[in-house]
């Protein structure tokens, strides 16, 4: 198991008709307009998804300015059934041969990525293993996992197979050497984000990414990397579940501040910077969950339950200027609701 990750991912499983996500949408819009996508999750006090929100539910704020919310989906999880195919060319009426047994269309495709230079701690490995293993023994029978380390030394890509799962969960290791190709200019994990978003966007099914990590520092020269990985996602309809791991100490509400200017956490041993707050964007900037806390069993079977979410898209009223804009949603009439929203996005000037 021990190999170069490197191939991971780049061999794609090419089906038709097996999307897991409905998507509702209203408006349509011309090539070339540039627009921005917003996943909203909004929440009740019991922590439970709120359906059935329309547009006019919705405020949006650009830099504080409100913008006119011009495309509006709803993303609902579901499971499809794929008919018996154990028969090449069954004729109608005729019964099943013994023994013959249906293929399984995949319906959701998850990618589990371990930040394997960030997470110090060997208590906390060994069970992050053990959680994970027991997570991945209870796939659906439409579900494909594939495994990934940031330090590129642990790849597996997407396979139903629990014992393929369980022995890649159980090479990874704390902080070993990189093998990863990628420019020493990058943000290592951003980079690998994108990789494994851009590869995942020709597959046929629902797209996820659970990102296990204590959190990582992006420096305010790199900002845009980050928000370009969340429009990357946004537009591929990949979301990014993320699970804290640093010393379990979770996001606290939405005033606690943004990891732009936020200091980052000493890592473990103390050489590594580490940053929650990475984490919360990049969860609800993609329409994902972002969990913390000590039971990791827990928190994997919260990460494994899709819900739904809600994408606003609005087209600027300024010209693209090159900066980090600020967004903010708000909704109305919907009672006491959380609301978990993309918090910002780089506004890409566009060349003459």
């Amino acid at each position: 198991m021990r190999r170069s990750a490197l191939p991971f991912l780049l061999t794609l499983v090419a089906l038709s008709g097996a999307g897991a996500a409905q998507t509702r949408s209203e408006e349509t819009f011309k090539v070339g307009v540039n627009v921005i996508q917003v996943p909203v999750v909004v929440r009740d006090r019991d922590g439970r998804a709120v359906n059935g929100l329309k547009k006019e539910d919705f405020q949006l704020f650009d830099n504080g300015k409100q913008q006119q919310i011009a495309a509006f989906s709803v993303e609902i999880p579901h499971a499809e059934s794929a008919p018996d195919r154990s028969l090449p060319n069954p004729t109608p009426g005729a019964t099943p041969a013994a023994g013959g047994t249906g293929v399984d269309i995949p319906t959701r495709f998850v990618a589990y990525l371990f930040d394997d230079l960030t997470i110090r701690d060997a208590g906390y490995l060994v069970r992050l293993r053990k959680a994970a293993a027991q997570q991945l023994g209870a796939l659906q029978p439409g579900d494909r996992a594939g495994i990934l380390t940031t330090s590129c030394r642990v790849g597996l890509d997407f396979t139903n197979d629990p014992q393929k799962l369980q022995e890649a969960v159980s090479q990874v290791e704390l902080h070993p050497a990189p093998v990863c190709r990628f420019s020493q200019t990058q943000e290592l994990q951003v980079e690998l984000l994108r990789n494994i978003v851009g590869k995942m966007s020709r597959l046929p099914a629902r797209r996820e990414i659970v990102l296990v990590s204590p959190g990582f520092f992006v420096g305010h020269d790199r900002t845009s990397e980050q928000d370009d990985l969340i429009e990357a996602a946004v537009r591929a309809k990949v979301v990014i579940d993320t699970l804290d791991v640093g010393e379990s100490v979770g996001y606290n509400g939405p005033d606690a501040g943004s990891s732009r200017n936020r200091a980052p956490r000493p890592g473990f041993g103390g050489s590594t910077a580490a940053n929650p707050l990475v984490l919360v964007e990049l969860a609800r900037g993609t329409g994902g969950i972002y969990v913390s806390g000590n039971d990791f069993s827990a928190s994997f079977r919260k990460l494994a339950t899709a819900g739904i979410y809600y994408v606003l898209g609005f087209v600027p009223d300024i010209k693209p200027d090159g900066r980090v804009h600020q967004l903010k949603v708000k909704v109305e009439n919907a009672g006491k609701v959380t609301v978990e929203a993309r918090p910002s996005y780089y506004a890409q000037p566009r060349p003459e």
